[in-house]
C-alpha cells in the first residue's frame, strides 16, 4: 500500500511538472510564431508599397498588385491570428490588498486595492511589437465600469451594498472603501467587468487605526444586584503596530466592586494577554463582584460609568501616571492615552428579599378552639417592598383572618407583626393537619420569592367533664362503701 502512496504521488508530480514545462513552452511557441508572422507582415507590407508606387507609375499590372495586395492581406490576418493565440484572454483585474481598519467612532471599514494588469502586453512592449495599426488594442488598456462588492457567506456584508469604478486603466490601482455591516476576519470580494464575474477570497490585513488594539462589548450596560457579579463580554482585536503583549485594566471603577478577567474558554483569570503570530482577535470575560450593601460610590439604581483598556508599557506607565493626580479619569485623558478602550456602564440593584418568622409553628387544641398565632414580615433585602400580601392555603371548610393581610410597603431591614387566626369547622375530625402561611410581594417591578411556612396543627377530642365527674363519683362511692363494709366485718 505505502509503495502504491509513493507511485501514484511520483506520477503526480511528473504530470504537474509536465505540464508547468509544456505551459511554459507553449507560450514561448507562441510568441515565437507571433515574431514569424510579424516578420511576415513587414515583409509583404513592405512589397505591397513597393507595388502601389509602380501601379502609380504603371508600371505594374492590376494581376500582380492585387495578388500583392491579397498576400498583405493575409499576411494581416495570419498576425492577428497568432497575436490572439498569444494574447489567449483578456487582461484581468486581480486584488491587490483588502485592508480592514477602525475609525474613532468604532466603526469598521475595509479598503480593497484592485490592480488591472497583462503579462502578454508586457511581453509585446518588450518585443517592441505595436499592433494598434492592424488590431485594436485599445480596449485592452482600459476597463470601464467595474462592479465592487464584498460578501461573506453569499450574503453582502458592506455599505454601500456596491460600488462602480468609472475606469481602471491597464497597469494601474484603484482602490474602493467599504463599511462593514458584520465584522468579520474574511470575505470574498466579488468583481465584475466585461461580462465577467469574478470572486476572490481574502483574509483581511489590518491598517493602522486610533487604536493598536480595538475592544469592543455588546453587552455594555448591565443591571446587575447587590452581593451578585456582572459578566461583560468583551472582543478584542489587534491591528497594525508591533507590541504583542497588552495588559488590561479597569479604571473610575468603585473599590468595593471587585473584578476579573478569564478567559471563557479554560476559565483561567487574566492580567495580561498575548497576540501569537496568525492571532489577531480574542474573546474574553471580565467579571465583576458587587458588595452585599450600597453606600456613597454605589447607590442603587445609579448607572456607574467606566472603561475597560488594554494597554501596551507605555501607555500603562501613563495610565499609572494620571491615577496618581486623581482618583477619577474622564473621557479625555482616556482618549489621550490612545489605547484600546471600552465605555462599559453597570447600574446597581438592590435585592427584594422576604423573611416570614414565627415563634411557634406547632399548635395542640381541642375540638371547637381556634388557632391564634402571630407572624414576623421581614424585609431583609436591600430595596424596599411593595405590596406585601399575605394568604394562606387551607384544609377543607376552614376560614382564616389576617390581620393586615396587605402590607403597602416595607423598607430595607424593617418588619411587621401580622396577627393571624384559623377558625376551625365545627364538625371537624380529630387528626393532624397542615395549613400554610404563604407571602407575595413586588420589589422594584419584579416578583420576590419567598418561603412557605407550615403550621401544624394538632386536634384531639374535646373532654365530657359530666361523664367523668359522675364517674369519680361512683369510684368514691364504691370504695366508701368498701371500707364501711369492710369495718363491719372487722367488728363482728
Amino acid at each position: 500500500m505505502k509503495r502504491f502512496i509513493a507511485i501514484f504521488a511520483m506520477v503526480f508530480m511528473f504530470v504537474i511538472c509536465t505540464h508547468f514545462i509544456y505551459s511554459q513552452e507553449s507560450q514561448t511557441l507562441k510568441l515565437l510564431t507571433l515574431k514569424k508572422a510579424q516578420l511576415h507582415l513587414e515583409e509583404m507590407k513592405g512589397d505591397f508599397d513597393r507595388a502601389l508606387r509602380l501601379k502609380e507609375e504603371g508600371l505594374i499590372s492590376e494581376e500582380d498588385f492585387a495578388r500583392k495586395r491579397t498576400a498583405y492581406l493575409q499576411a494581416q490576418v495570419g498576425y492577428q491570428e497568432a497575436l490572439i493565440t498569444f494574447m489567449g484572454s483578456e487582461a484581468r483585474i486581480s486584488v491587490a490588498s483588502a485592508v480592514k481598519y477602525q475609525d474613532k467612532a468604532g466603526k469598521k471599514f475595509v479598503r480593497v486595492t484592485l490592480s488591472y494588469s497583462s503579462k502578454e502586453l508586457k511581453e509585446l512592449s518588450k518585443l517592441n511589437i505595436d499592433a494598434k495599426d492592424i488590431f485594436p488594442l485599445d480596449f485592452l488598456k482600459e476597463v470601464k465600469d467595474v462592479y465592487v462588492s464584498l460578501r461573506s457567506e453569499g450574503k453582502i456584508i458592506s455599505d454601500p451594498y456596491e460600488k462602480t469604478i468609472a475606469s481602471l486603466p491597464l497597469e494601474e490601482k484603484r482602490q474602493v472603501t467599504f463599511r462593514l455591516l458584520k465584522d468579520v476576519e474574511n470575505l470574498e470580494v466579488n468583481v465584475f467587468y466585461a461580462g465577467k464575474d469574478e470572486t476572490t477570497s481574502v483574509f483581511l490585513q489590518k491598517g493602522l487605526s486610533a487604536n493598536i488594539v480595538t475592544v469592543n462589548s455588546a453587552q455594555f450596560s448591565q443591571e446587575a444586584d447587590l452581593e451578585s457579579q456582572a459578566t461583560f463580554d468583551l472582543s478584542l482585536e489587534k491591528f497594525s503596530g508591533e507590541a504583542n503583549i497588552f495588559k488590561l485594566q479597569v479604571v473610575n471603577l468603585p473599590r468595593q466592586i471587585t473584578y476579573e478577567f478569564v478567559d471563557p474558554q479554560t476559565q483561567a483569570r487574566l492580567s495580561q494577554i498575548k497576540f501569537t503570530e496568525g492571532v489577531t482577535s480574542m474573546q474574553l470575560s471580565l467579571r465583576l463582584y458587587l458588595p452585599k450593601n450600597a453606600d456613597e460610590q454605589v447607590v442603587l439604581d445609579k448607572p456607574l460609568e467606566f472603561y475597560c483598556l488594554a494597554l501596551d508599557n507605555e501607555q500603562s506607565s501613563r495610565l499609572e501616571e494620571l491615577r496618581a493626580s486623581g482618583s477619577f479619569i474622564d473621557t479625555k485623558k482616556i482618549d489621550s492615552l490612545k489605547a484600546g478602550n471600552v465605555r462599559l456602564e453597570l447600574i446597581p440593584r438592590g435585592v427584594g428579599r422576604i423573611e416570614v418568622q414565627a415563634l411557634n409553628l406547632y399548635h395542640e387544641i381541642k375540638v371547637g378552639e381556634n388557632v391564634n398565632m402571630e407572624v414576623r414580615i421581614k424585609n431583609s433585602g436591600t430595596r424596599r417592598l411593595n405590596n406585601i400580601r399575605i394568604y394562606t392555603d387551607l384544609p377543607l371548610n376552614w376560614q382564616v383572618e389576617i390581620n393586615p393581610d396587605l402590607i403597602p410597603d416595607l423598607e430595607q431591614d424593617k418588619e411587621e407583626i401580622v396577627k393571624i387566626e384559623f377558625i376551625l369547622p365545627e364538625d371537624v375530625s380529630v387528626g393532624d393537619y397542615e395549613p400554610k402561611v404563604r407571602t407575595e410581594c413586588i420589589a422594584d417591578n419584579r416578583r420576590v420569592e419567598s418561603e412557605d411556612k407550615i403550621v401544624r396543627v394538632h386536634i384531639s377530642a374535646k373532654t365530657n367533664v359530666f361523664g367523668i365527674t359522675v364517674l369519680v363519683l361512683l369510684l368514691i362511692g364504691l370504695l366508701v362503701g368498701i371500707v364501711v363494709f369492710g369495718i363491719k366485718l372487722t367488728r363482728r
